[in-house]
């Protein structure tokens, strides 16, 4: 299986017809077209639930947050967040100069079918608010230059297009203002059995707006997860 790139022609001007473009090229519905499904939030997988529930959050990714993931692996762990929700269908777009591993992606169990890999080039927020309004789920990763007020900006759209932003970096832009965020704190491989099979263990931070309190948890990922 193989992801859909759109083409993102430097003459556009218009927003609507970057919109337009990446739809049709990803062959998907707008949310302001759809008709959104009464859950407001999309699963994660039970570990990171348990540790959103013990926070006093629903165990998923509510519709309109914005998510960071920041520390050691923020790559890995935002494909591990996402995964649930591209297995049960969600439309996913991913918005950074470098496309993810695919054939780790495939093996992860994600539904490469509703991906769409995009490079912004010098674009980023026309890129952003088109995908928060065509995709379920948009994983950007912002550079450091973007002015603070198109960062913030980007949150507000999120909220009221009832799109997830998945926010990556390290460190994050730092006018982002996450609601949920997931630093990986430590990250490390370990090799299993004859050194043929390893297990990469992640141990998160999860802070945030919207959490009182900070918690730390681990993810293994690999032969054992």
């Amino acid at each position: 299986m193989s992801t859909h790139r759109p083409a993102v022609s430097e003459h556009l001007t218009e927003q609507e017809h970057l919109t337009e473009q990446l739809v049709k090229s990803g062959r998907v519905t707008t949310l302001s077209r759809a008709v959104l499904k009464r859950d407001r939030f999309l699963p994660v997988d039970q570990r990171i639930g348990g540790a959103l529930r013990a926070a006093g959050l629903p165990a998923g990714l509510v519709r309109g947050a914005t998510y960071g993931v920041s520390g050691a692996s923020p790559v890995s762990f935002a494909a591990f967040l996402v995964v649930e929700a591209s297995r049960a269908g969600g439309w996913v777009a991913w918005c950074a100069p470098a496309a993810p591993n695919v054939r780790a992606l495939h093996d992860a169990g994600w539904g490469l079918d509703r991906l769409v890999c995009i490079d912004p080039a010098n674009r980023w927020i026309d890129c952003a608010d088109a995908c928060i309004g065509g995709f379920e789920i948009l994983v950007v990763a912002l550079p450091t230059h973007l002015p603070a007020r198109d960062v913030r900006r980007l949150s507000s759209v999120a909220a009221r297009s009832n799109g997830i932003v998945v926010a990556i970096g390290n460190p994050l832009h730092r006018a982002l203002s996450a609601d949920v965020e997931f630093r990986v704190e430590h990250s490390e491989w370990s090799a299993v059995g004859a050194g043929h099979l390893q297990t990469h263990d992640m141990h998160v931070n999860l802070a945030g707006r919207r959490v009182i309190e900070s918690r730390r948890f681990t993810v293994t990922l690999g032969s054992s997860s």
